[in-house]
This record gives structure tokens, sequence and C-alpha cells, in this order.
């Protein structure tokens, strides 16, 4: 009776259902996106904060980290496909991230040396250490923990799934944000920090190496040399026989014109609150906090419309709250004669809550959905590889040409100074806001036509089914029958696919 119970967990645990996969889900996405949030807030603030104000530096940190972020993507995705593993990927992906997280604060002391040189150093230092923690976290997370959910999502839980994938990165910023601006305190040690995040992800690769395992149905797949497989979504010729590209390539474009909109602004986000608006790191993590939580209670219903084959109307709800927010700290959050930075919780700085309240709650949207969306369309046998080409739409071009929009145009309105130590002084105006508002608008266009591929599929999908037909290049990569059953359409052969549309068929008509 104990081995039969077992096996039904595990048969549950493959199928994406059950207490410890979603345990494992949130413990993974949680931590994951924690670390993230340490590396794309905290680096940034510690670099403004311990070494220097000057923007090229926080630019540069962000262009290397998405760099190596996308090459460990690419590298690894294809590994796994190769090896048919993910789960020892992602364990000790997570250890190294953790390690690497912990070492990033030696560049303090060396800036306190206090000369122009060692400043330098220190600066790219801290520029180098970042890209090694990127290329550690894409190794435990982009191309593992991501694809291992995507191998168990299905029909029935990606709702569920597209939720906690859009949530966890807000969590991760209230969570952060507040518990990390009280652990460094008015001492601002970012030692503290660093060390509890690098030991928490650690935990969690080491939970992972015990407790986690890869779907069943998960094999081997080499298509040619190393570098043939690697190389494979570039070859265009190849692309065009992959089913639905269009729509894929589209909803790729959508979220890639979104987040380029995202990175004018996001990692300058903190010191434009520290600087500009004269908020304490833990008094601005209170504002995200009561922003962030009154998002979620949006997000989470309105992921239910995912399931309901509504992904495009979630897309767009997400691009226009964005916009609303972005626009609305341009006209009404411009200093700290705008704001109470003292007091978090006041009347004067409301504007600011709703504000933040609506770009927020966008980029949940925009993650829940677009995430689902995408990977809904990468070939089953080659999911590792294509989550590299997500990173190039999703991280590596935003971040590059997102980054380095925003840098050119906090050099060009800003107020610039110089230090004791001769760097440059860089503080963001509200102007990116407004330069990140029309850029979001540009969005809608992909919109418009990956929502004309999406409600063609969904039309035959839906005509095909009334007619007793289950054609898989209409489905998501992994779909279930209304049973619950793991039809993994994209792995069964035509053989087994013409059995279950005569199987469907004869339902329809009343015989066995």
């Amino acid at each position: 009776m104990e081995l039969k119970r077992f096996k039904m967990h595990d048969e549950r645990y493959d199928r994406g259902e059950g207490i410890h996969f979603w345990l494992q889900v949130i413990l993974f996405t949680g931590i994951g996106q924690l670390c993230w949030n340490i590396e794309n807030q905290w680096f940034a603030l510690f670099l403004n904060a311990k070494v220097t104000l000057d923007v090229t530096y926080t630019t540069a940190m962000t262009i290397v980290s998405a760099t190596l972020t996308l090459i460990s993507s690419l590298l690894f995705g294809t590994i796994q496909d190769r090896k048919g593993k993910r789960q020892i990927y992602l364990g000790v992906g997570f250890i190294l991230w953790g390690l690497s997280t912990i070492l990033m604060y030696i560049a303090e002391p060396i800036a306190n040396i206090g000369t122009h040189s060692y400043v330098i150093l220190a600066a790219w230092l801290v520029v180098l250490i970042d890209g090694i923690m990127s290329f550690m976290g894409s190794i435990g997370y982009d191309s593992s923990v991501n694809i291992w959910i995507n191998d168990h999502t299905t029909t029935k839980n990606k709702g569920t799934i597209g939720a906690i994938v859009g949530i966890m990165p807000v969590i991760a910023t209230i969570v952060g944000t507040v518990v990390g601006g009280a652990i460094i305190g008015d001492n601002q040690n970012y030692l503290l920090l660093f060390m509890c995040m690098g030991i928490g992800v650690i935990i969690s690769g080491i939970i992972c190496i015990i407790f986690t395992r890869d779907k069943k149905s998960l094999k081997p797949h080499k298509d040619g040399t190393f570098m043939h497989q690697l190389l494979s979504p570039f070859r265009f010729k190849e692309l065009k026989g992959i089913p639905n590209i269009k729509e894929l390539i589209c909803s790729l474009l959508v979220m890639c014109v979104y987040s380029i909109s995202f990175n004018f602004y996001f990692v300058y986000l903190g010191t434009w609150a520290v600087y500009r608006l004269g908020f304490t790191e833990f008094g601005f993590g209170v504002i995200e906090a009561v922003s962030m939580i009154l998002g979620i209670g949006v997000a989470i219903p309105l992921s239910r419309l995912i399931n309901k084959d509504k992904t495009p109307l979630v897309t767009f709800l997400g691009i226009v709250l964005s916009i609303l927010g972005l626009v609305l700290v341009y006209f009404f959050v411009k200093d700290q004669t705008s704001v109470n930075g003292a007091q978090p919780i006041s009347a004067k700085n409301i504007l600011l809550i709703v504000s933040v309240f609506f770009f927020g709650t966008g980029q949940i949207l925009m993650t829940e959905s677009c995430m689902i969306w995408c990977r809904g369309l990468f070939p089953a046998k080659a999911r590792g590889t294509f989550e590299g080409i997500r990173t190039i739409f999703f991280v590596w071009i935003p971040m590059l040409v997102g980054t380095l929009s925003g840098h050119f145009i906090i050099k060009a309105f800003s107020e610039n100074g110089v230090d004791a130590n001769g760097m440059a002084i860089n503080i963001p105006q509200q102007n990116l806001f407004l330069f990140a508002a029309f850029m979001a608008l540009v969005a809608l266009i992909p919109l418009f036509f990956a929502t004309r591929e999406y409600n063609k599929r969904i039309k035959a999908k839906n005509e095909a089914l009334r007619n007793g037909i289950i054609d898989p290049t209409l489905y998501d990569s992994i779909a279930l029958d209304d049973e619950g059953n793991d039809y993994d359409l994209a792995s069964k052969s035509d053989e087994e696919l013409a059995n279950m549309n005569k199987s469907e068929v004869n339902e329809d008509n009343g015989t066995n």
C-alpha cells in the first residue's frame, strides 16, 4: 500500500501536480527571483553607495550581466537537451550562484582605500563579479528552473504556473527591498545582505539535488554536433518548419519591446528613489511593498484568463497599466518636493504608490502571460535551446538597448557633478519614465500581429476538436485531454496521434 501511494505521488509530480511539486516550484522561483532582485537592485545600490555614482559602471554592469546570462542560457540549455537532464544543473548552478553572490562584497574594502585608481578598480571588479554571478545564475535558473517548470507545464496547470512565474519577481522585490533594507540598516551592512542571500541560494541548491526529479519523459535529444544543435534556432530555413513560428516570433517581440521600456528605468530605480526623491533604501522598499501587494491582488484573478485562451488580453492590460503608471510618475513625481521621503506611508506619497502599483502590476501581467505564451510554443524536444532564444528577446536585447538608452538619457538630462575621488555623479530624473512610456506603447504593434496568429490557432484548435481531431500543432507543447491525461502531444509518433484521433471520433459516435 505504501509503495502504491508513493507511485501515485510520483505520477502526480510528473504531471505537475501535488504538494511536493508546488513547494519546489515556489522555492526555486522564489529564491531565484530574490537573488535576481539582489543582483538587479542591490548590486547597483551597493556600487552607488560604496564605490561610485558614475552611471557608466551601472550601465556596464547591466550589459555584461545580460551578455553572460545569454551565453550561459544558450550553452547550458543545449547541453541539457543533449544530456536529457535538468535537475543536476539546477542544483549545482544554485550552489555556484550563491557563492558568487557572497563574493561581491570584496569590492568594498578595495574602494575604501580611497584613491582614484582603486575606486576605478573596485568599480570594474563589481562589473566582473556581477557578470560571474549572472552566468552562474543562468545555469541554475534560466536554463534549468525555467525549463524544468516548462517540462511539467500542462494546459491544466499553466494558469497557476503563469501566476507564480509572474508574481514571484514582485514578491522578491517586496521581500528583497524591505528585508534587504532592514538587513543593511543605517550602517549599510551589504556584507550581511550578500551572505544571507548567498547561503539561502546554496541551501536551495542542496535541496534540489536531494529531492527534485526530472520529468520521466525527458530524454536526450541530439541533433548533429553540439555546435549544430546550439545554432539550430538561428538557421531561419529550419525555423520555417516549426509549427506556429510566426506566433512565437511575434510574442517574443512583444516582450522584447516591452522589456526594453522596462530596462530604461529599472536598474536606475533605486538610485532615483534614494538620491532624487530622498527615501532611504528601506523607505522606498515600503513604497514598493504596498504597491506590489495591491498589484498581486489584481494579477492573480487575471491569470485565470490564460487558462481560458485569453493570453493576449492579459498582455494588453499589462502594457496599458505600465504606460499609465510611467506617465503618472513623469507628471506628478519630480523630486523631493513631490513626496515625503521621511515617512513612506504618507498622504503625500499616494501618487507615487499608485504609479508604482500601475507599472508594477503591468510588469506582473506581462511576465505571467508572455512566459506561458512563448514557452508553450517551444518545440518540446528543444526546450533548453529555445530557452536561450527566449533569453535573447526577454533579457539580452532589452538590457543592452534599454539600459544603454537609459544611460544616455541620464547623461543628457541629469545634473552631473564630480565626487571627492574625481568620479562622475549622475542622478536619474523623472523624464526617464516618459521615454519608457513611449517605448512601451510601441509594444502594441507586435502584440497586434501576435494576437492575430494566436486567435487563428485557437480557432483552428476548437474547430478540430469539434470534428474529433487532435492536431498537436495547434496546442501548447504539452496538452491534456478533458480527463486530465497527459497527451504530451509533441512527443507522440504519427501512429499514436492517428490512434488518438480514431479514439476521439469513436467516442463522438458513441462506439468503443
